[in-house]
């Protein structure tokens, strides 16, 4: 057999790259040295390795993970091991904090620098063993930028420094986009009267100390991202709340300011931030079974109809488990799930002060909702909406949704819909928010908001047209959200220069005779190898966000214990790219 090294090299060093190493360790524990080449791993990221840039375990304690501890792992755990065989660091992060004394209970939202720790210690681990096995294992700081194929494989340039592969494998997590029409505009405008503008960004990227204390700004989402930057400029400025376990939820937090903090004035289409998820344990509360959209009777479907409409076969299905579910825990008449997602929808208010009271009052009721755990029909019911998109998520995967259905309903309207119910903060953040309400430290723009610049006050406005009288000016603008996840806009040279190779093609879905260019790359089946301009592939693997055309919900985390074929998918991928590798370096075709 060929003695030359089989080089592997591992774009990435984020979670999906550190689920790529410890998959190869489980692989590599499983199979004998003798039937392979020489092994060698050069893992690529100027990020710290395993947690990359969003997990890094030097950022704000303050910053809150979007699950409770229970849920998240890098590796196979629990119940996942039965279908994903174990490496000898195969632990979640529950299981990691149980096995070092850490402190973090399984129903709470640990900080974000806590997953980081444990993402660190697991690129550590996994490249430790994998040396163990006579597997070199090089870990380098720096971002890869050009990809070029060569006869014998492929050749990457990092540092001015270039590094032969046999294999590549792309976990390139969230990147730097270019920024859209409106976003541009303003950034031009802001550059030029010598205001502040803040584009999509993640979080660990953004310096908050650019709003100085007692200054306006305008923040466009209220997402995840607006709700670290809520924490960042009051807790981490001095600010304090103060807890009155006495308080009925949605009171139970008053805040004491600093003195520190900006004006925060936040805005999105709905008017009001996601809705915090209820504290009923479980990634899917206890006691909520889907009765209509089934596996059987998805597989009727199917057997009836092949591709299905979602609209037509799967949204009626999903309407009448969301029903039974909320007459299940106690609710009384019709529950209409897109109603309570736009709250404000055709109301007005007669001034900034009444809305702000309308305001307060729904985030103390949403609080009191989710505090109620099984107790509140309406969070049970949302719920029943989130179990239903798990099986959304592997329809589309098996590609058994029709696409132009897909666009048009699921990522048409359905995503936000779901994410805007069942992915909001923890109850926490709520409470903490309607306390900053109370305290003026936070208002809000009212529903449909626009944004422009005003060239004679030399600020940015905002204004809603459903408020009277909501016309606010600041000096800076944030955008509270992460860059889009789109490899057309993206402006890694990495990235640009595949396409611009032909080494990687954007997705292209054929819906209503129209040619649709997608979001991620084109790739085959599992394992997903980038398909080339000329309809063949090669050895480049893709992982995670960039796999956003062949699946769908790509950014969260695999759930520990969970099915390889739905909540623990990113593990599956990752196994199924290491297995390929290494039969690669077998000589296997």
């Amino acid at each position: 057999m060929n003695q030359q090294e089989y080089v592997i090299a591992v774009v990435g060093a984020g979670p999906r790259g550190t689920s790529f190493l410890e998959r190869l360790l489980a692989q590599v524990q499983r199979s004998s040295p003798g039937q392979r080449r020489p092994l060698r791993v050069n893992v690529f990221d100027p990020a710290p390795h395993g947690p990359g840039k969003v997990w890094h375990p030097e950022q704000s304690p303050l910053y809150l993970m979007n699950t409770p501890a229970s849920y998240p792992t890098a590796a196979p755990a629990g119940q996942t091991q039965e279908k994903l065989p174990a490496s000898s660091c195969s632990l979640s992060f529950m299981d990691y904090c149980r096995a070092n004394a850490l402190n973090e209970d399984a129903a709470t939202y640990p900080a974000r620098a806590a997953y980081g720790t444990y993402l660190a210690w697991l690129s550590k681990e996994a490249s430790a063993h994998l040396r163990g096995r006579g597997v070199t294992v090089d870990h380098i700081s720096a971002e890869v930028t050009q990809l070029s194929r060569r006869s014998n494989g492929y050749l990457l340039t990092a540092a001015g420094r270039d590094y032969r592969a046999d294999a590549v494998i792309l976990a390139l997590g969230h990147l730097e986009a270019e920024q859209g029409s409106g976003p541009s505009h303003l950034a031009a405008q802001a550059e030029r009267l010598g205001l502040h503008y803040q584009g999509p960004a993640i979080p660990t990227d953004v310096d908050y100390e650019r709003f100085g204390a007692g200054e306006k700004v305008l923040v466009r989402g209220m997402g995840l991202n607006f709700f670290d930057l809520m924490i960042q400029v009051t807790a981490g400025r001095g600010g304090r709340f103060r807890h009155d376990p006495e308080a009925p939820p949605g009171h139970r937090l008053s805040y004491t300011a600093s003195g520190r903090e900006p004006q925060l004035i936040a805005g999105s289409r709905r008017g009001t931030p996601y809705r915090a998820k209820t504290t009923a344990p479980g990634f899917v509360p206890e006691g909520i079974k889907l009765r209509h959209l089934t596996e059987e009777a998805v597989q009727r479907l199917v057997d009836a109809h092949g591709e299905l409409d979602f609209t037509e076969h799967l949204w009626p299905l999903i309407q009448q488990d969301v029903t039974t579910t909320y007459a299940q825990f106690g609710g009384a008449g019709e529950f209409d799930a897109q109603s309570f997602a736009r709250p404000f929808t055709e109301r007005h208010w007669s001034s900034p002060e009444e809305y702000q009271q309308s305001m307060i009052e729904w985030l103390e009721h949403d609080a009191a909702t989710a505090a109620a755990g099984a107790g509140s029909p309406e969070k049970m019911a949302v719920n029943a909406l989130h179990a239903a998109r798990l099986i959304i998520k592997r329809l589309v995967t098996e590609r058994l949704i029709r696409p132009e259905s897909r666009l048009r309903d699921v990522e048409g309207w359905f995503e936000a819909l779901v994410e805007g119910l069942t992915s909001g903060p923890p109850l926490q953040r709520m409470e903490e928010l309607a306390a900053l309400a109370r305290a003026g430290i936070v208002e809000f723009l009212g529903p449909e908001p626009v944004y422009g610049v005003d060239s004679t006050q030399r600020a940015f406005i905002a204004d809603s047209a459903v408020v009277q009288g909501a016309r606010y000016a600041a000096e800076h603008m944030i955008e509270a959200m992460m860059p889009p996840n789109r490899i057309t806009e993206a402006i890694s040279p990495l990235v640009r220069g595949l396409l611009q190779q032909g080494l990687a093609v954007p997705a292209v879905m054929e819906a209503g005779g129209q040619s649709h260019v997608h979001k991620g790359f084109e790739v085959t089946e599992q394992p997903h190898r980038l398909l080339h301009s000329d309809g063949t592939s090669g050895q480049i693997y893709a992982l995670g966000l960039q796999l956003s055309s062949a699946q769908w919900g790509t950014a969260i985390a695999a759930e520990a214990g969970g099915d390889p074929q739905t909540t623990a998918r990113t593990l599956d991928d990752a196994d199924a790219a290491a297995l390929a590798v290494l039969q690669q370096a077998g000589g296997e075709d």
